[in-house]
This record gives structure tokens, sequence and C-alpha cells, in this order.
């Protein structure tokens, strides 16, 4: 009898490792459902986020995989709703973003589908208390029908960190503790905060949209090795956009050069790649990480460089553009003179004049008639004071490369408009980018502010066209300004041409260049005007005072953690920062007519191409 108890909680021990072990390869995921819609034949449809944590903005990477195992085909339609709210402040407003994917499989086959769901962006400040939910619900509609909503708490007091499982599951505790000891300092943190979310490395997303929510991502150099090239690229794209790449080695032999992040670099354990960062560090033993050195670092400088503190403070203090934008003065003494005519009119005019004692039936006729009139008067004066669609002005930091196999423009575009009355708000973008309304100060015009109580709503489509955007982006007159992200193939550069006294080189941008400054190699600074598209150019010789005018210049034009931005990519040797009005730039409404664009461009110079 004992021998019978002892199988038994043997086999019941087996089964329990057996489950334990079938869910340990979806545990850094965030399942939103498995639903089996015939059990005949075990036909499934599963969805689950890629990342256990949402992203501060942009796009959630989402998988949808349906086994069917059925004679006909299954088709299936998903509406996604993500809304941020302020966890203390239910009457601050919220933000929600809309959107819809169709997936579908052939009858006996198995399908994965993999989604870049838009999510709206932590855009407002929460004050002391510095903490803001988010969520993503989903509903599906089709064979089978569930929804799901995942949820995350998000603070602007600390980075969107993605750490990977090997790391996260024996460390997650410490981790968690001392983000919250960090972030409950001189605030009112819950203690439900998470140091990051997880992340399967072989389930990387292979498209940078998918990494563009977050700040840190840390992983270690097995884990990178175990990414598909897909995901590395885009994991680097995103990196040289801004953000930190944190890799553990295991292996301390291992370099920059034999990862494959840069070929020239082979000892060290910091680079700097355009506006992002990679760093290397040598792994404790059993993968254990030092909880509260790590999470010093991740808020240390550069602490402005996570999204949710750059969207909610760049924009709503000082910020150039919108200086530069002007005040709107508001003519209401013109509305006074309608409101005073309709009253003498619909009043005394009326009953004396118009419809005297004998004739009163007659005020059934004309009080309507000056109703009317006073409306349309009213209409009249809204459109000449504000017209029709709007202006604005936009400016763009351009950071060129042409390092072997990364040919690429990478773009962020700042931009504020001031409109009148608008006949609709739909726009198609063809770029595939991120897109971010931000607050600013509060005023009447302005309807997404850090102090605004009124609800935002957006909807943003992929279509076979790119992607089509609706809702509150842009209003009947209204303030409203977006920061906009792209990564975009460019064989667009600077080279150097060979003998000549001063520097000189050959523009390969298809547009004219306003001023170009060079750093060379020496820490000599050398300039040229004027530069038309595809021709060579000699520089003459520059100072640092010259130069450092023209940076701060450029820079005060741009929020504050782009404007530094610029300046830190303006130290560089052997690297050019030009401007120019001409540049392409990402078009969103139509309506807008953009009295300025301004494109600050820079990169490295390249070698002369030979023959």
């Amino acid at each position: 009898m004992g021998c019978l108890k002892d199988m038994n909680r043997f086999f019941l021990y087996l089964i329990k490792s057996l489950l334990f072990l079938a869910i340990i390869p979806c545990s850094a995921q965030e399942q939103f459902f498995r639903k089996v819609y015939e059990v005949k034949t075990g036909s499934y449809v599963e969805v689950k986020a890629l990342f256990s944590s949402l992203p501060t903005s942009g796009y959630a990477p989402v998988r949808v995989t349906i086994a069917n195992r059925t004679a006909v085909p299954a088709s299936l339609s998903f509406d996604f709703t993500s809304t941020v709210n302020s966890i203390y402040y239910s009457s601050n407003g919220h933000l929600e973003m809309k959107s819809s994917f169709g997936a579908s499989a052939a009858a006996g086959t198995v399908s994965t589908t993999d989604l870049l769901v838009p999510v709206a962006a932590m855009v407002k400040s929460i004050s002391s208390y510095g903490q803001g939910s988010q969520s993503l619900s989903v509903t599906m509609v089709g064979v089978s029908n569930d929804s799901y909503t995942q949820s995350s708490t998000l603070s602007d007091k600390f980075p969107n960190i993605l750490l990977s499982e090997v790391l996260y599951t024996p460390n997650a505790s410490s981790l968690d503790a001392a983000t919250n000891a960090h972030i409950g300092s001189g605030s009112y943190s819950s203690g439900n905060l998470k140091f990051a979310g997880k992340f399967i490395p072989s389930e990387m997303p292979d498209d940078w949209r998918g990494y563009s929510g977050y700040d840190r991502i840390i992983m270690t150099d097995t884990d990178w090795t175990s990414m598909t090239p897909g995901a590395r690229a885009a994991v680097l794209q995103w990196n040289r956009s801004g953000g930190l790449l944190r890799i553990c080695l295991t292996n301390p032999a291992n370099t920059f050069t034999t990862l494959g992040i840069d070929k020239t670099n082979d000892g060290g354990k910091a680079l700097t790649r355009s506006m992002g960062i990679v760093r290397l560090m040598p792994l404790g033993a059993g993968s254990s990480l030092d909880a509260k050195k790590l999470v010093k670092e991740m808020t240390s400088k550069p602490s402005d460089s996570w999204q949710y503190q750059s969207y909610a403070n760049d924009y709503s203090g000082t910020w150039g553009l919108q200086n530069a934008m002007g005040q709107k003065t508001f003519h209401f003494f013109l509305f006074i003179l309608v409101l005073i005519g309709f009253a003498v009119l619909v009043a005394p005019v009326n009953l004396f004049v118009f419809a005297k004692s004998d004739r009163r039936h007659k005020l059934f006729i004309t009080t309507p008639i000056i109703s009317i009139g006073a409306s349309l008067a009213m209409i009249a004066l809204i459109f000449l004071q504000d017209g029709l669609g709007g202006k604005g002005m936009r400016v763009q930091l351009m950071e060129v490369r042409n390092d072997g196999s990364d040919n690429n423009s990478y773009l962020v575009q700042e931009q504020i408009s001031r409109t009148g009355v608008l006949l609709g708000g739909r726009f198609q973008m063809s770029e595939s980018c991120v897109i971010s309304p931000v607050p600013l100060n509060p005023s009447q015009w302005v309807r997404l502010s850090n102090d605004s109580t009124n609800d935002q709503n957006y909807s943003l489509q992929a279509n076979d066209k790119g992607m089509l955007v609706n809702g509150d982006w842009f209003q009947s007159r209204s303030e409203q300004a977006q920061v906009l992200k792209a990564v975009i193939p460019s064989r667009a550069r600077i080279e150097a041409v060979a003998n000549s006294a001063s520097p000189a080189f050959l523009s390969y941008f298809e547009y004219p260049l306003t001023q170009f400054f060079y750093v060379a190699d020496d820490g000599k600074f050398w300039t040229a005007d004027n530069i038309a598209a595809g021709t060579n150019f000699t520089c003459r010789e520059s100072s640092e005072a010259e130069y450092a005018t023209f940076i701060k210049n450029s820079a005060s034009l741009f929020g504050k953690g782009n404007g530094e931005k610029l300046e830190s990519l303006s130290k560089r040797s052997h690297h050019f920062v030009a401007t120019s009005s001409s540049a392409p730039m990402l078009e969103t409404f139509s309506s807008i007519n953009w009295t300025e664009s301004t494109s600050v461009i820079t990169g490295s110079i390249a070698q002369e191409t030979q023959p």
C-alpha cells in the first residue's frame, strides 16, 4: 500500500513537472487566449503578445497562430483598443487608440501572423504621483469569438525596459523591489511597478517599430546570437534611433566585433551608435544581476532619453518650434458685436418694427429668419478669422548612415500646427513610421496638455498604401503637435574627394543643402553654403565659435531631448552637420500648409567611390 502511494506521488510529481516544462516556452509572453474552435480536429486560435509589458508608444508586437485542421478555410478579425489613464486622477482624461487586423489559415494548415498593434502613447505627466496605467484589449470575431485585456503600469520616473527570460527568471523579484524603492522615494508609488517586461530572444520581431516604445533592452550574448538575423538588424536600428542595448557576457572573450555589432571595434565596453549606446558587461554566476546597481544605472544620465519623460515634458514648456509659431489672437469684439446686433434685432426691432402689436403672428417668421441670419454671421466670422485648413511648422533630425549593410536614414520629426475650420481629419501615410501626439502648454487652442481633462481618440489602420490615420490628431480651431520617427532606406551621403588643398566633397543628396559644417579628424572646422544637389564643393575654414552658434540655433528648434541629441551628435569628428529646407519630410495631414520645414542632417563622411 505504501509502495502504491509512493508511485502515485511519483506520477503526480512527473505530471506537474511536465506541465511546468510545457508552460516555460510561453512564460516570457502574455498569452491573450488560446481558443479551441473545433474539438474533434483540435483546431485552435492562439493570440499572444511577444513582450509581457506594453510599450510606452508605437506598437505592441502580437502573434496570431491559427491551427486549422478542418476541411474549410478559417478567417478571423481582431479589433484592438489601447487606452492610457492616470492612476490617481480619473478626471485627467484618457488617450485611446483603435486598430483592426485580419488573419486566416487555409484548410488543413497552421498559419502564424505577426501584427504590429498601435498603442496609445504615454505622453501626459502625472505630477508627483508619477504613474499611469496602460491597457490593450482585443476582441476576436470569426470561427471563434473571445476577448482579453493586457495591462501595464508605467512611471515617468523610470524607463521602459525589456529583459530576456534567462535574466528575468532569477532576478525579477530583486529588480522589482529595487525599482519600487527607487520610484517610491519622494512619490506615491503603489509598489506594483515592474523593472522590465520579459521576452524570448528566438521570437523577437524583425521590425524596428516593434521595439520603438521601449527605452532599454537587456540580454545575454547567448540571447543575442539566438535571435534571427532580421531581429538583430531590427534591434540595431532601434538602438541607432536612440535605444540603449545592454549585453551581459557569458563569454568574456566576446566583443562588439565577434557579436557582429561593429566590425572595427574589438575592444572596449561601450559603443555609441548615432543616438543610441551599446554596453557590454560581465554576467555574474547563476545569471545574477546587482539589482540596486542596475536600477541606478538605468535611471542615470542620459535620464531624459526615455520616452515617457520626454513626451510629457519636452514640448509642454519652452519649445522653439512653438515659439516660432507665435501666439494667435482671437477678436472677441467682433462676436460681441454680432451678439449685440442679434439682441437688438430679435427684441426691440423685431417687436416694434417687423411684428408690431397688430402683426404679432409675424414673429413666427421674423424670429427664425433673424436667428438664422445671426448664426450665418457667426459662421462667416469664424471662416474669415480662422479660415479653412491650417498652417504649421516642422523640423527634422536626420542621421544618415552608409556603414556597409546599414544604408538608412534615421528620422525624428517634430511638428506643430494651428488649424481653422477642418472638413475632416483623415489622412493617409505612405511611410512605415511611429507617430505620437505630444502635450503642449495649456491655452484656449490646445486640446492635449498635461492639465487637460478631455479625452483624445485616435485610430491607425494598416492598408495596402501604408497607414490610414484618423481621429483627434488634427481638430478644428486647435493647436496640436506630433512627434514622428522612421527608418528609411537611403543612399544619400557626403563623399570625400581626394587631391584637394581644402576638404572637398561630393553631395549625393537629391536636394540642396543650405549650410554645411565638417568636423575634421584634427579638430578643425570647415564650412560651405548653398550646395546644389549632386555636385562637388570645397569647404572654407571655419571656427569653433561659428560652428557652436550654428548647432545652438539648430538645436533650439527641437524639444529638449532631441536638441540634446543633436548637440551630442555634433561633437563627432569626421562627421558633418547640414541644414536644408528642401529635404523630404514625413507627410501627414494635407490640409495643413507647412510654412517652414527645416531638416538638420548629420552623418559620417564616406570614402571616395573607386571606379
